[in-house]
Protein backbone atom coordinates (compact mmCIF):
# COMPACT_ATOMS: atom_id res chain seq x y z
CA UNK A 1 0.00 0.00 0.00
CA UNK A 2 1.03 3.77 -0.88
CA UNK A 3 2.49 5.64 1.78
CA UNK A 4 2.15 9.32 1.99
CA UNK A 5 4.22 11.81 4.31
CA UNK A 6 2.27 14.37 5.55
CA UNK A 7 3.17 17.41 7.89
CA UNK A 8 1.23 17.08 10.58
CA UNK A 9 0.01 20.61 13.24
CA UNK A 10 -0.13 18.74 16.79
CA UNK A 11 -2.18 20.58 19.00
CA UNK A 12 -1.16 19.89 22.58
CA UNK A 13 -4.45 19.08 25.00
CA UNK A 14 -5.68 20.42 28.19
CA UNK A 15 -3.60 23.45 30.22
CA UNK A 16 -1.26 23.31 26.90
CA UNK A 17 -3.03 24.35 23.62
CA UNK A 18 -0.83 26.98 22.96
CA UNK A 19 1.89 24.76 22.59
CA UNK A 20 2.19 23.44 18.81
CA UNK A 21 4.30 20.44 17.66
CA UNK A 22 4.81 19.94 13.71
CA UNK A 23 5.49 16.34 13.46
CA UNK A 24 6.03 14.09 10.08
CA UNK A 25 3.56 11.17 9.87
CA UNK A 26 3.70 7.95 7.49
CA UNK A 27 0.40 6.79 7.58
CA UNK A 28 -0.54 3.55 5.11
CA UNK A 29 -3.69 3.64 3.44
CA UNK A 30 -6.12 0.96 4.23
CA UNK A 31 -8.91 -0.81 2.04
CA UNK A 32 -12.66 0.35 3.76
CA UNK A 33 -13.95 -1.37 6.08
CA UNK A 34 -16.95 -3.39 7.64
CA UNK A 35 -17.83 -1.99 11.15
CA UNK A 36 -19.57 -4.00 13.15
CA UNK A 37 -21.12 -3.78 16.53
CA UNK A 38 -21.42 -6.81 18.81
CA UNK A 39 -21.33 -8.77 15.36
CA UNK A 40 -23.68 -6.83 13.50
CA UNK A 41 -21.95 -4.65 10.43
CA UNK A 42 -23.67 -0.80 10.70
CA UNK A 43 -21.22 0.76 8.36
CA UNK A 44 -18.15 1.06 6.29
CA UNK A 45 -15.40 2.94 7.04
CA UNK A 46 -11.96 4.00 6.07
CA UNK A 47 -8.79 3.17 8.37
CA UNK A 48 -5.48 4.51 8.05
CA UNK A 49 -2.22 2.98 9.76
CA UNK A 50 0.33 4.71 11.44
CA UNK A 51 3.67 2.71 12.69
CA UNK A 52 1.48 -0.09 12.30
CA UNK A 53 -1.48 0.90 14.31
CA UNK A 54 -4.94 1.44 13.15
CA UNK A 55 -6.68 4.49 13.27
CA UNK A 56 -10.21 5.72 12.45
CA UNK A 57 -11.80 8.50 11.11
CA UNK A 58 -13.15 10.31 14.36
CA UNK A 59 -16.23 11.82 13.25
CA UNK A 60 -17.21 8.03 11.26
CA UNK A 61 -16.81 6.23 14.66
CA UNK A 62 -18.76 8.66 16.71
CA UNK A 63 -21.77 8.92 14.46
CA UNK A 64 -21.47 5.04 13.98
CA UNK A 65 -22.12 4.73 17.94
CA UNK A 66 -24.76 7.02 18.45
CA UNK A 67 -22.99 10.13 19.05
CA UNK A 68 -24.77 12.50 16.48
CA UNK A 69 -24.14 15.30 18.41
CA UNK A 70 -20.61 17.34 17.01
CA UNK A 71 -18.83 20.40 17.68
CA UNK A 72 -15.75 21.25 16.54
CA UNK A 73 -13.33 24.15 17.96
CA UNK A 74 -11.20 25.02 14.85
CA UNK A 75 -8.97 27.15 16.83
CA UNK A 76 -7.93 24.39 18.90
CA UNK A 77 -8.61 21.32 16.66
CA UNK A 78 -10.79 20.05 19.24
CA UNK A 79 -13.86 18.22 19.10
CA UNK A 80 -16.93 18.07 21.32
CA UNK A 81 -19.40 15.03 20.71
CA UNK A 82 -22.51 13.73 22.70
CA UNK A 83 -24.40 10.77 22.31
CA UNK A 84 -27.53 12.35 24.94
CA UNK A 85 -25.51 10.65 28.06
CA UNK A 86 -22.12 11.96 28.14
CA UNK A 87 -19.94 14.94 26.58
CA UNK A 88 -16.58 13.56 25.37
CA UNK A 89 -13.78 16.75 23.92
CA UNK A 90 -10.83 15.34 22.48
CA UNK A 91 -8.17 17.59 20.86
CA UNK A 92 -5.87 16.51 18.06
CA UNK A 93 -2.33 15.18 19.66
CA UNK A 94 -3.84 15.39 23.16
CA UNK A 95 -3.02 12.49 25.18
CA UNK A 96 -5.95 13.18 27.82
CA UNK A 97 -9.76 13.41 26.57
CA UNK A 98 -12.34 14.39 28.73
CA UNK A 99 -15.18 12.34 29.43
CA UNK A 100 -17.77 13.88 31.64
CA UNK A 101 -16.24 15.14 34.39
CA UNK A 102 -13.79 12.63 34.54
CA UNK A 103 -10.30 12.43 32.03
CA UNK A 104 -9.47 9.78 30.10
CA UNK A 105 -5.41 8.77 28.77
CA UNK A 106 -5.25 8.01 25.23
CA UNK A 107 -3.24 7.23 22.40
CA UNK A 108 -2.73 11.41 20.76
CA UNK A 109 -5.73 11.64 17.97
CA UNK A 110 -4.16 12.80 14.74
CA UNK A 111 -5.18 15.63 11.83
CA UNK A 112 -4.21 14.31 9.11
CA UNK A 113 -5.82 16.09 5.45
CA UNK A 114 -8.24 18.10 7.80
CA UNK A 115 -9.63 14.70 8.89
CA UNK A 116 -9.44 13.76 12.47
CA UNK A 117 -8.33 10.19 13.60
CA UNK A 118 -8.43 7.96 16.56
CA UNK A 119 -6.52 4.60 17.46
CA UNK A 120 -8.93 1.65 17.81
CA UNK A 121 -8.26 1.76 21.23
CA UNK A 122 -8.41 5.48 22.61
CA UNK A 123 -11.87 5.23 20.84
CA UNK A 124 -12.75 2.36 22.74
CA UNK A 125 -12.09 4.00 25.96
CA UNK A 126 -14.01 6.95 25.14
CA UNK A 127 -17.10 5.60 23.94
CA UNK A 128 -17.10 2.91 26.88
CA UNK A 129 -16.01 0.05 23.73
CA UNK A 130 -13.38 -2.20 23.14
CA UNK A 131 -12.91 -2.20 19.48
CA UNK A 132 -10.10 -4.22 17.25
CA UNK A 133 -9.41 -5.15 13.89
CA UNK A 134 -10.54 -9.25 12.65
CA UNK A 135 -7.90 -9.93 10.10
CA UNK A 136 -9.90 -12.52 9.12
CA UNK A 137 -12.46 -10.34 6.71
CA UNK A 138 -10.22 -7.27 7.18
CA UNK A 139 -13.04 -5.32 9.76
CA UNK A 140 -13.71 -3.47 12.74
CA UNK A 141 -15.37 -4.96 15.46
CA UNK A 142 -16.61 -3.22 18.31
CA UNK A 143 -17.72 -4.54 21.53
CA UNK A 144 -19.99 -2.51 23.56
CA UNK A 145 -20.68 -2.06 26.10
CA UNK A 146 -16.61 -3.48 26.83
CA UNK A 147 -16.07 -5.74 28.38
CA UNK A 148 -12.05 -5.29 27.94
CA UNK A 149 -9.77 -1.94 28.25
CA UNK A 150 -6.42 -1.93 26.88
CA UNK A 151 -4.18 0.35 29.31
CA UNK A 152 -2.58 3.65 27.89
CA UNK A 153 0.25 4.86 29.16
CA UNK A 154 -0.44 7.11 32.67
CA UNK A 155 -2.77 4.62 33.48
CA UNK A 156 -3.65 3.33 36.81
CA UNK A 157 -5.40 0.75 38.60
CA UNK A 158 -7.33 4.21 40.53
CA UNK A 159 -7.66 6.39 37.60
CA UNK A 160 -9.11 2.69 35.50
CA UNK A 161 -11.55 1.66 38.35
CA UNK A 162 -12.68 5.68 38.44
CA UNK A 163 -13.58 5.81 35.06
CA UNK A 164 -15.49 3.01 35.03
CA UNK A 165 -17.28 3.47 37.99
CA UNK A 166 -15.66 0.37 40.51
CA UNK A 167 -12.99 -0.39 42.30
CA UNK A 168 -9.39 -1.47 42.12
CA UNK A 169 -9.82 -4.22 44.28
CA UNK A 170 -12.56 -5.72 42.10
CA UNK A 171 -10.27 -4.86 39.03
CA UNK A 172 -7.07 -6.78 40.80
CA UNK A 173 -9.95 -9.62 41.41
CA UNK A 174 -10.93 -10.37 37.71
CA UNK A 175 -7.59 -9.70 36.23
CA UNK A 176 -5.64 -12.21 39.27
CA UNK A 177 -3.08 -8.86 39.37
CA UNK A 178 -1.05 -9.41 42.70
CA UNK A 179 0.24 -5.93 42.19
CA UNK A 180 -0.74 -2.37 41.16
CA UNK A 181 1.82 -2.11 38.76
CA UNK A 182 0.07 -1.88 34.84
CA UNK A 183 1.74 -1.18 31.18
CA UNK A 184 0.82 0.08 28.28
CA UNK A 185 -0.99 -2.15 25.91
CA UNK A 186 -2.03 -4.41 28.90
CA UNK A 187 -5.27 -5.51 28.22
CA UNK A 188 -7.47 -5.68 31.30
CA UNK A 189 -11.19 -7.27 31.95
CA UNK A 190 -13.63 -4.99 33.23
CA UNK A 191 -16.44 -6.70 35.77
CA UNK A 192 -19.59 -6.98 34.65
CA UNK A 193 -22.11 -3.66 34.55
CA UNK A 194 -24.48 -5.19 36.95
CA UNK A 195 -21.67 -4.45 39.45
CA UNK A 196 -21.02 -0.69 38.13
CA UNK A 197 -23.31 2.22 39.78
CA UNK A 198 -22.69 5.62 39.00
CA UNK A 199 -24.46 7.55 42.43
CA UNK A 200 -22.44 10.73 41.89
CA UNK A 201 -21.69 12.02 38.71
CA UNK A 202 -20.60 15.48 39.46
CA UNK A 203 -21.46 17.54 42.93
CA UNK A 204 -24.80 17.85 44.16
CA UNK A 205 -26.58 21.30 44.16
CA UNK A 206 -25.51 23.22 40.98
CA UNK A 207 -27.17 26.11 40.41
CA UNK A 208 -30.16 25.61 39.11
CA UNK A 209 -31.64 28.92 36.29
CA UNK A 210 -35.13 29.59 36.87
CA UNK A 211 -36.78 32.98 35.10
CA UNK A 212 -40.13 31.36 36.10
CA UNK A 213 -41.95 32.93 39.19
CA UNK A 214 -45.48 30.89 39.31
CA UNK A 215 -45.89 28.82 41.85
CA UNK A 216 -44.20 25.38 42.24
CA UNK A 217 -47.52 23.81 41.73
CA UNK A 218 -48.18 25.68 38.41
CA UNK A 219 -44.98 24.96 37.32
CA UNK A 220 -45.20 21.44 37.54
CA UNK A 221 -48.23 21.09 35.84
CA UNK A 222 -46.98 23.16 33.24
CA UNK A 223 -43.90 20.86 32.87
CA UNK A 224 -46.14 18.33 32.48
CA UNK A 225 -48.53 20.00 29.83
CA UNK A 226 -45.44 20.95 27.89
CA UNK A 227 -44.27 16.73 28.15
CA UNK A 228 -47.32 15.86 26.84
CA UNK A 229 -46.89 17.72 23.78
CA UNK A 230 -44.16 15.81 22.19
CA UNK A 231 -45.30 11.99 22.73
CA UNK A 232 -45.13 10.27 19.95
CA UNK A 233 -41.91 12.26 18.37
CA UNK A 234 -38.99 10.15 17.54
CA UNK A 235 -35.80 9.31 19.18
CA UNK A 236 -32.04 10.10 17.90
CA UNK A 237 -29.07 9.49 19.59
CA UNK A 238 -27.58 12.70 20.50
CA UNK A 239 -30.16 14.75 18.61
CA UNK A 240 -29.88 18.77 18.86
CA UNK A 241 -32.49 21.30 19.74
CA UNK A 242 -32.67 22.32 16.33
CA UNK A 243 -33.95 18.78 15.18
CA UNK A 244 -36.75 18.90 17.70
CA UNK A 245 -39.63 18.69 17.77
CA UNK A 246 -39.45 15.78 15.64
CA UNK A 247 -36.47 14.25 16.95
CA UNK A 248 -35.03 14.10 20.53
CA UNK A 249 -33.02 12.03 22.73
CA UNK A 250 -33.53 11.79 26.23
CA UNK A 251 -32.35 14.40 27.32
CA UNK A 252 -32.64 17.49 24.93
CA UNK A 253 -36.03 16.65 25.37
CA UNK A 254 -36.17 17.35 29.11
CA UNK A 255 -34.09 20.75 28.09
CA UNK A 256 -36.44 21.75 25.75
CA UNK A 257 -39.54 20.95 28.16
CA UNK A 258 -37.70 22.71 30.93
CA UNK A 259 -36.78 25.40 28.98
CA UNK A 260 -40.17 26.10 27.65
CA UNK A 261 -41.30 26.89 31.39
CA UNK A 262 -38.40 29.01 32.20
CA UNK A 263 -36.04 26.20 33.94
CA UNK A 264 -32.48 25.91 32.01
CA UNK A 265 -31.27 22.70 31.99
CA UNK A 266 -27.87 21.46 31.16
CA UNK A 267 -27.25 19.57 27.56
CA UNK A 268 -26.68 15.65 28.62
CA UNK A 269 -28.23 13.30 31.39
CA UNK A 270 -25.51 13.08 33.20
CA UNK A 271 -24.86 17.01 33.93
CA UNK A 272 -28.58 17.38 34.52
CA UNK A 273 -28.31 14.98 37.41
CA UNK A 274 -25.58 17.66 38.96
CA UNK A 275 -28.62 19.48 39.79
CA UNK A 276 -31.40 19.80 42.23
CA UNK A 277 -31.76 17.58 45.55
CA UNK A 278 -31.73 14.10 45.76
CA UNK A 279 -35.27 12.70 46.78
CA UNK A 280 -37.03 9.82 47.08
CA UNK A 281 -40.58 11.34 48.17
CA UNK A 282 -41.25 11.51 44.45
CA UNK A 283 -43.25 14.41 42.45
CA UNK A 284 -44.54 15.38 39.55
CA UNK A 285 -41.40 17.29 37.78
CA UNK A 286 -39.08 15.34 39.15
CA UNK A 287 -36.16 14.51 36.98
CA UNK A 288 -36.04 10.34 37.02
CA UNK A 289 -32.33 8.79 36.20
CA UNK A 290 -31.24 5.92 34.95
CA UNK A 291 -27.40 3.70 33.96
CA UNK A 292 -28.38 1.55 30.83
CA UNK A 293 -26.21 -1.69 30.96
CA UNK A 294 -27.03 -2.81 27.80
CA UNK A 295 -24.99 0.41 26.35
CA UNK A 296 -22.62 1.54 29.36
CA UNK A 297 -20.38 -1.03 31.41
CA UNK A 298 -19.28 1.67 33.86
CA UNK A 299 -22.71 1.88 35.33
CA UNK A 300 -23.04 5.80 34.34
CA UNK A 301 -26.18 7.97 33.88
CA UNK A 302 -27.46 6.97 30.74
CA UNK A 303 -30.91 8.08 30.96
CA UNK A 304 -33.52 10.92 32.16
CA UNK A 305 -37.22 10.86 32.40
CA UNK A 306 -39.95 13.19 34.00
CA UNK A 307 -41.61 11.91 36.85
CA UNK A 308 -45.74 12.24 36.39
CA UNK A 309 -46.73 12.28 40.14
CA UNK A 310 -48.75 8.99 39.37
CA UNK A 311 -46.28 6.19 39.34
CA UNK A 312 -45.73 6.84 35.54
CA UNK A 313 -42.45 8.66 33.73
CA UNK A 314 -42.91 10.38 30.25
CA UNK A 315 -39.46 10.02 28.29
CA UNK A 316 -37.63 9.66 25.30
CA UNK A 317 -36.73 6.42 25.08
CA UNK A 318 -34.64 4.83 22.55
CA UNK A 319 -37.06 1.77 21.22
CA UNK A 320 -40.85 3.93 21.35
CA UNK A 321 -39.83 8.09 21.22
CA UNK A 322 -41.93 10.40 23.36
CA UNK A 323 -43.68 8.07 25.56
CA UNK A 324 -45.30 6.93 28.69
CA UNK A 325 -44.22 4.46 31.01
CA UNK A 326 -46.43 3.79 33.94
CA UNK A 327 -45.61 2.26 37.21
CA UNK A 328 -41.78 3.01 36.40
CA UNK A 329 -40.23 1.68 39.35
CA UNK A 330 -42.35 -1.86 38.91
CA UNK A 331 -40.77 -1.81 35.05
CA UNK A 332 -38.77 -4.94 34.91
CA UNK A 333 -36.33 -2.98 32.87
CA UNK A 334 -36.37 1.02 34.31
CA UNK A 335 -36.24 -0.65 37.91
CA UNK A 336 -33.11 -2.54 37.20
CA UNK A 337 -31.47 0.37 36.00
CA UNK A 338 -32.59 3.02 38.19
CA UNK A 339 -29.97 5.13 40.03
CA UNK A 340 -31.48 8.14 41.31
CA UNK A 341 -34.21 10.96 41.38
CA UNK A 342 -33.10 14.79 41.37
CA UNK A 343 -36.00 17.84 42.44
CA UNK A 344 -35.31 20.75 40.12
CA UNK A 345 -38.49 22.44 40.82
CA UNK A 346 -38.70 23.95 44.21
Amino acid sequence: MRKVKWLLLVLMILGNLSNYKVLAVDYENVPTAEIAINGKAVNGINPIKIDGTYYLPFIDLAKALGYNSIKFEKDTKTYEVTDGSTVIRTTMGGHRAKKGNEYVNIKPPRWINNTAYISLHAGGALFNSYIYFKKENGSIQVQKPAQQYMVHTGDTLWNISRIHHTSVYELKRINNLTSNLIKDGQKLKLPSGEKAKEMEPIKEQEPIKKENTNSLTTIRQDILAEAKKYLGAGYKFGATLQEAPKLFDCSSYTQLVFKNNGITLPRVSRDQASLGTRVTDLKAGDLMFFTIKDMYSDGRVGHVGIYMGDGSMIHASSSKGVTITENVLQNPYWSKNYLFTKRVIQ
